[in-house]
């Protein structure tokens, strides 16, 4: 009987079709490149479910935590208080990064695991391009994951084995970080995908490469200053792409390739690069007459200089997955505190053109303008002095860490055409530019939170340029950046290229892991990222329209620094949902047991 029936499974297997016809699923799914470009566009839309909250993404949180801002908004934004603070408010604060950064990483392999599910002949490019992005995206992922986290669970296989361990992030998971950015730079060609389509490109696994290497170097390994180090060569796993080990020439090689092959190259001014210069509102900021007389506008989203970047549609809306992730949501949370002065006047119309209203979150710390030199011109494309700049500006009834200084980059921007007393319908120069060029209708119903699509810019060329001098110790690559802002050529030194990082690239997100890597793992108080974040300390501050000055939640800056390294508190859930330390295990420096990690309500000044 059983030979029988193993011969009747087997002759139905056999006869009968059982293909699932009606469902995708591993055994009839990727079928072609097709059905992978549907998967890859699924994980890049996973940096738009971060953008769903801005307090939970890779651009925004470093942002706050850095020495360079507050957290400010109103004196009820606790999340902003926190992060801005190295502490926490809540057990679920970065639940949906820890969620996002998973699925990213999952959709990554599932795309390397299965690519060669189907015959690519004579597609072998195509082939090679898509996987090539997949590892990109993959080392994206895990270098977000372990600079939030450290140590996290982590696997390279088709699926999550379950039980999921931490892994030790400078044994195991950097080497496989470095090898993805290896994989997909030696996968990729120059100019396979158009600049600005929103795909990773060989430049941008290159630059990516060097971000990575660097931080390893600099915080696990210790090493200082990178131009004069004597580095180890790294190991790395073996993977398609991956020959030898990673030598600090080789990310020096790749850099040198980045910039001279890549494509792209800097931007002819500086202010270009930021969309308070676009074809709407150049016309009327008396800031950058000089541009309009010139007939230069905005460089736009995918300029000659990005390199990488999130990108967003008019697809925003209050419910789904990704909901207004598809919207920068960053500038809004960015943009003038919306409130008024308690007699009527409120930020964001015509008093403060070509700035527009938002949460005043993440304002520009007083530090940051009183040690740049007023002769830099990057200073004041980056900061607005919204007091001084402004016709007229108000520090609110609810301001707080609000010392007058917003972000340029990020900030939501108006233009003459705007709706000033229907925020609803066009109030952003992007809601002019929607209803003027295309059919769409404002999705959301909400302008002032809605229209806003400029690219979260993630790497750029001067980025990569800097990173080449600092590696190097060759001044040339960082005086190309500095000659574009119009400054003269200086000579390298390890604080030169650390000042021309915080100058070139403020408010872009990248300073507070620049700190990190300077300093080195376990600095404790005394290094240079908590000597750095505790002059926040005193710094002045309007707080509910009185000027005092900044001090700490629970302790100060250098001694929560100390305690967690920079790194976020893991989920709660996750640990209790796990209920094994030998899995997953709490950060240093978090939890119940560390008075100093939680507030319970907003900073008081």
């Amino acid at each position: 009987m059983a030979i029988a029936a193993a011969f009747a499974f087997t002759s139905c297997e056999d006869f009968l079709d059982s293909s699932n016809y009606t469902e995708a699923n591993t055994s009839n799914y990727p079928a072609s490149a097709a059905d992978l470009n549907k998967e890859l566009a699924a994980l890049y839309g996973v940096m738009n479910q971060f953008g769903n909250d801005p307090l939970q993404s890779p651009w925004l949180v470093p942002y706050i935590m850095s020495d360079d801002a507050n957290g400010a908004g109103g004196t009820g934004d606790v999340e902003a208080h926190a992060i801005g603070h190295l502490t926490t408010n809540k057990d679920g604060l970065f639940d949906a990064a820890w969620h996002n950064t998973f699925v990213g990483i999952a959709r990554a392999s599932a795309i390397i695991y299965a690519v060669d599910a189907f015959d690519w002949t004579g597609q072998e490019k195509t082939r090679n391009q898509l996987l090539g992005e997949a590892y990109f995206m993959r080392g994206l992922f895990y270098l977000w994951g372990s600079q939030f986290w450290g140590n996290i669970p982590a696997y390279w296989a088709a699926a999550a084995p379950d039980p999921c361990p931490q892994q030790d992030a400078e044994t195991v998971i950097y080497p496989h970080i470095l090898a993805d950015f290896v994989s997909a730079a030696e996968l990729m060609q120059h100019g396979a995908t158009t600049r600005g389509d929103g795909h990773a490109t060989k430049g941008a696994a290159e630059g990516y490469l060097a971000r990575a290497y660097m931080f390893y170097e600099g915080f696990y390994k210790k090493a200082g200053e990178l131009a004069t180090a004597n580095l180890a060569d790294v190991e790395l796993p073996a993977q398609e792409g991956v020959t030898g080990p990673l030598s600090k020439q080789k990310v020096i090689d790749y850099l040198n390739d980045a910039i001279n092959n890549g494509g792209y190259k800097l931007v002819e001014d500086y202010r270009l690069l930021w969309q308070y210069t676009n074809e709407y509102t150049i016309n009327d900021y008396a800031y950058v007459a000089d541009l309009k007389a010139a007939n230069k506008v905005w460089a736009g989203n995918g300029n000659e200089e990005e390199m990488f970047q999130v990108q967003f549609m008019n697809s925003g809306s209050w419910n789904g997955t990704i909901g207004m992730g598809f919207v920068n949501q960053a500038s809004l949370y960015l943009g003038l505190r919306c409130d008024d002065d308690g007699a009527g006047t409120a930020n964001g119309d015509l008093n403060t053109y070509p700035f527009g209203q938002g949460w005043g979150q993440g304002t520009i710390n007083a530090n940051l303008w009183d040690d740049w030199s007023d002769a830099d011109p990057r200073k004041k494309a980056t900061i607005l002095d919204a007091p001084n700049d402004c016709e007229k500006f108000v520090f609110t009834t609810s301001c707080s860490e609000d010392a007058g200084y917003y972000n340029k980059k990020w900030m939501p921007v108006t233009c003459s055409e705007t709706a000033w007393d229907d925020h609803s319908s066009v109030y952003t120069w992007w809601g002019v530019y929607r209803t003027k060029n295309t059919d769409d209708a404002n999705n959301n119903g909400n302008s002032f939170q809605g229209d806003h699509f400029a690219d979260i810019m993630l790497l750029r060329l001067a980025d990569v340029m800097l990173m080449q001098t600092e590696l190097t110790g060759d001044a040339t690559q960082m005086n190309k950046v500095r000659a574009r802002a119009g400054l003269a050529a200086t000579t390298y030194s390890w604080q030169n290229i650390k000042n021309e990082r915080r100058f070139e690239l403020a408010g872009e997100g990248l300073r507070f892991n620049d700190l990190r890597r300077w300093s080195g793992k376990d600095g404790g108080e005394g290094c240079e990222a908590a000597k750095a974040l505790e002059r926040q300390n005193g710094s002045r501050v309007n707080y509910t329209q009185r000027w005092t000055v900044m001090k700490h939640a629970t302790c100060s800056w250098a001694k929560r620094y100390a305690q967690t390294d920079g790194f976020l508190q893991i989920p709660p859930t996750q640990i209790n949902n796990v209920g094994d330390e030998n899995i997953l295990k709490q950060n240093p420096g978090w939890g119940s047991s560390v008075p100093e990690a939680n507030i319970t309500g907003t900073p008081v000044y």
